[in-house]
């Protein structure tokens, strides 16, 4: 029996034991009584929820030697710790999705230390000559460290690589390891791959409670560190529903004011979002390496609230191309709908994917010589 469950059952019983017990007192047992009954009622529709309706999603495994994330200063959430772990996703009925094996090392920048998966080592390399940055599509989730992106253009290249994505990141994250690490100092000969999702700008606007990190503000044609994002919070879902035993108002409040915040994203956002890649790119230039922008145009579904914005980014972009950025559409190099491309049940790419694109752009590095 679940804890939710034996919840109810006792304060049902409760309640119904003090309508009983208040049965002579007219006033107050009709109160109890109304109580009682909208109590029994909202238990009854969060039982069937929880049981039938609630929608069960797929879950990572934690064991002792699991890869797990923890919160950190400026960027927000990074690996907990180095060394070598198992990322293991499990569907609700119990399959499991992918198992793979994550190296994670340290790394510091300016005055903190980031963890971060390992990239492709060339002996004959003196330091990585290929930063990558992004988010889970750069890490490589549910992938081997051998099948990531970063690291099959490293061993296609015979290039080091420097694998500095991480699950969750948006274009804020990107843009404070960019600016912290690489923007003073010599990049002569190194490439800068930032692969982006539309999500990222959405991720950078704070609109979700789990993308929290660096914050910026635009001034003029400048970037501001405006320090770290507000925490978002869901108080009134939370205490309408009796401090979350009632999962299904939690949810419907929270989905409800979700929709709603998603509508309301300033369209600064994405000026915003174009001079954070600007900038990158004007560092990339000024100290000698060469920034580009692999864009991973993924298909939105319905519940995806980039859909309220593919215009706007899609504008963004090409003013981006116009400024003379280079950038690289995922949708050129593969058919970015085709399931055989995704990880079944999970929806990362598949080591097919990254190995599909590390080839075009290891041509494409080769062929620009």
């Amino acid at each position: 029996m679940s804890k939710n469950l034996a919840f109810f059952i006792v304060a049902n019983a409760f309640l119904i034991g003090l309508t009983f017990a208040t049965r002579k007192r007219r006033r107050l047992n009709s109160v109890v009584l109304c109580f009682t009954t909208i109590f029994l009622v909202l238990s009854i529709v969060e039982t069937a929820y929880r049981n039938f309706s609630k929608a069960r999603k797929p879950y990572l495994l934690k064991t002792a030697n699991s890869l797990s994330f923890a919160p950190q200063i400026p960027l927000g959430l990074q690996a907990a710790a180095t060394g070598v772990f198992s990322s293991t996703e499990v569907a609700p009925s119990g399959d499991t999705i992918y198992q793979a094996k994550c190296t994670i090392v340290s790394d510091s920048i300016k005055s903190y230390t980031f963890n971060h998966r390992i990239g492709f080592t060339d002996p004959g390399s003196p330091g990585p000559g290929i930063a990558f940055l992004g988010c889970s599509f750069t890490f490589g989730e549910g992938v081997d460290d051998t099948a990531s992106l970063p690291y099959r253009v490293g061993a296609l290249s015979n290039r080091s690589t420097f694998n500095l994505g991480s699950s969750g990141y948006g274009l804020h994250h990107v843009y404070k390891i960019f600016l912290d690490k690489f923007a003073n100092a010599n990049n002569k000969g190194k490439i800068f791959i930032y692969t982006m999702i539309p999500d990222h700008v959405l991720r950078a606007s704070g609109l979700y409670e789990w993308s929290f990190g660096p914050s910026f503000k635009l001034a003029g044609d400048s970037l501001v560190d405006s320090g770290p994002l507000p925490v978002v919070n869901h108080k009134t879902a939370y205490y309408a529903s009796l401090f979350g035993c009632f999962s299904f108002i939690k949810d419907m409040i929270t989905n409800f004011q979700n929709t709603q915040k998603a509508k309301r994203v300033p369209a600064d956002e994405y000026q915003k979002a174009y001079w954070m890649i600007r900038k990158m790119d004007q560092y990339s230039r000024m100290t000698g390496g060469h920034f580009l922008l692999l864009f991973w145009d993924n298909v939105s579904d319905a519940r995806d609230p980039n859909r309220y914005y593919r215009q706007l980014l899609a504008d963004k972009l090409d003013s981006l191309a116009k400024d003379g950025i280079d950038i690289i559409r995922v949708s050129d190099i593969l058919d970015t709908k085709a399931p055989k491309y995704y990880i079944p049940k999970d929806g990362h790419p598949n080591a097919m994917a990254f190995d599909t694109v590390a080839k075009y752009l290891v041509k494409q590095m080769n062929s620009s010589k």
